[in-house]
């Protein structure tokens, strides 16, 4: 049963974690000190989320840091360029490179709920805090439609969360982890942001098949819609009338369109195809695979 008040909740305990891990400002450490930690147990006693552990750690980790100190971890951790440093453009988690189909993919999902990102934002869109705000804003959306204001955003926060979020949380956590042993950082609060962000997921993804054993083309991500859709109609015996869509498409492009009247496994016969055997590997790739 759909519970609005708690669905409020969860995206306020995402909005804080997008603006924890936006760069740190005058007055950053003060509210990550005095407010986060308060407003996160709040929030996820509501939410069911099991986060006592880090949000511990989190108040130890900020006792001996200042504002300095701070934006220099940060700027350490996630501001270096090069591999050694954890990217908070979490593209490079989910396809192994900046600005990869995935980035392309959560930029579709931005522009079909009607956003983009501001004028004064110069970043990618797989920024970790623009990915939890919009999560936060998914969830705020449909609490509000369900109480009669407005209507429901096309996807939920859930779908952006499995797709997405799910998928590069637990690299991203590992990679501060490490990072922050490789580069002998004071104790800061990241980590145990990351460690935030992972409870919530494993709650809120509990039961859900995780998103990655969906194959997507060329190793890119894809619209989650796009996926909807693909696991719908995938495999479904195509009618009449789905034919005549097609012949009709066809046409009117300037295409030929006779071969779709012809049954799928008598078209190779009937157009005088014949199947073709790919060569095998030259044998310098199979040295290279060991094989």
């Amino acid at each position: 049963m759909y519970d609005a008040s708690r669905e409020i909740e969860r995206a306020t305990y995402y909005l804080c974690l997008s603006r924890a891990f936006a760069v740190p400002a005058p007055g950053t450490l003060s509210a990550l000190r005095d407010a986060l930690p308060r407003d996160l147990e709040a929030a996820a006693g509501v939410c069911g989320y099991a986060v006592q552990t880090p949000l511990a750690a989190l108040g130890d980790t900020l006792r001996g840091l200042d504002d300095q100190g701070l934006l220099v971890v940060y700027s350490r951790l996630f501001l270096m360029p090069g591999a050694d440093h954890p990217s908070l453009n979490t593209a490079s988690y989910l396809d192994g490179t900046i600005a990869g189909g995935s980035v392309h993919a959560m930029q579709s999902c931005y522009r079909r709920c009607g956003l983009d990102t501001g004028e004064d934002f110069h970043d990618l869109p797989d920024q970790i805090s623009v990915q939890l705000e919009f999560v936060a804003w998914l969830l705020a959306a449909r609490a509000e439609a369900a109480a009669g204001e407005g209507e429901p955003p096309p996807m939920t926060a859930d779908e952006f969360l499995r797709h997405f979020v799910a998928r590069w949380v637990t690299p991203l956590r590992l990679d501060i982890e490490q990072a922050s042993h490789r580069f002998e950082l004071p104790d800061h609060p990241y980590t145990a942001l990351a460690c935030l962000l992972e409870a919530a997921l494993q709650a809120d993804m509990a039961g859900h098949v995780p998103e990655s054993s969906v194959p997507c083309q060329g190793g890119e991500d894809v619209d989650p819609e796009i996926a909807r859709l693909r696991a719908q109609y995938a495999g479904r015996h195509l009618s009449e009338a789905d034919m005549a869509v097609i012949r009709e498409r066809l046409a009117a492009d300037g295409l030929p369109a006779e071969h779709v009247a012809i049954p799928v496994d008598e078209r190779d016969q009937v157009m005088g195809l014949a199947a073709m055997c790919p060569p095998g590997l030259p044998g310098r790739r199979r040295s290279f695979s060991g094989r």
